[in-house]
């Protein structure tokens, strides 16, 4: 069944969205994040379909298709991979702490359903999606609150459903350097796969495994190709670890 997106009243009155750092930053968050990472060549959001390529990939390996799939992209922030996950998906939610973004990312992809959540409970029923998916927002979240985090990726996502969580991988020097040039990401704590692997399964999903990406530059089916084949080598300038979720 398709997920219907929360009346306004579900989720009105949450404290602490509005003042925040991604609000702040709101309107030049895809700037800030682009000048970050300028050195590469490329943009965030060529990466971002770089991302979506390896869902799609993911989704296969699992006999599944991507685009059959009620999918929640938890930390949305402005829609930078929503652009490229809203045609490839059956329906497309994004939920982020910050107002300001949200009103963007609704501009950038009208095909999406987007809502603010309070950064502690998605504002969605148990089960309610087949992939639900965060990226570069784990290592935003404080370490005392990612175990919860996590364990409501899980709550939300359908049993057999897929959680993929991607974060920097702290290991790649270019990867830290661009951590260091970007204003939003002051003071964050980088996670390692094994960590995001240990949260996954502390939520009580079945941990599957871990890929790298991001290696090169490269567009096209080389770039794509290069990432396929060096994925298990722990160098790649991003991870995604992915599990299953699994309800009593």
């Amino acid at each position: 069944m398709t997920p219907e997106p929360p009346r306004a009243a579900d989720v009105d009155g949450i404290e602490g969205v509005g003042d925040n750092v991604f609000d702040r930053h709101g309107s030049e968050y895809e700037q800030l994040v682009d000048r970050s990472i300028a050195f590469t060549g490329r943009s965030a959001s060529f990466f971002a379909r770089r991302k979506v390529d390896l869902l799609r990939r993911i989704q296969l390996e699992r006999g599944q298709d991507l685009r059959d799939a009620a999918l929640l992209d938890v930390g949305c922030g402005t829609g930078t991979t929503d652009r490229h996950l809203v045609g490839e998906v059956r329906t497309l939610h994004g939920v982020d702490i910050s107002e300001g973004m949200l009103a963007m990312a609704r501009q950038n992809v009208p095909g999406a359903h987007f809502l603010s959540y309070d950064g502690t409970t998605l504002p969605f029923d148990r089960a309610t999606f087949d992939v639900v998916v965060a990226i570069c927002a784990l290592h935003h979240v404080p370490p005392a609150e990612r175990e919860h985090f996590v364990a409501e990726l899980t709550r939300v996502t359908r049993p057999g459903g897929l959680v993929a969580i991607f974060e920097h991988n702290p290991t790649n020097p270019l990867t830290r350097r661009a951590v260091r040039r970007c204003e939003l990401d002051v003071g964050v704590e980088l996670l390692s796969a094994g960590e995001v692997k240990q949260l996954l399964g502390a939520s009580g999903a079945e941990v599957l495994g871990c890929h790298y990406l991001l290696f090169t530059p490269f567009g096209g089916r080389l770039g794509a190709s290069l990432d396929q084949w060096l994925s298990p080598i722990p160098i790649g300038g991003q991870h995604a670890v992915t599990a299953e979720a699994i309800h009593p």
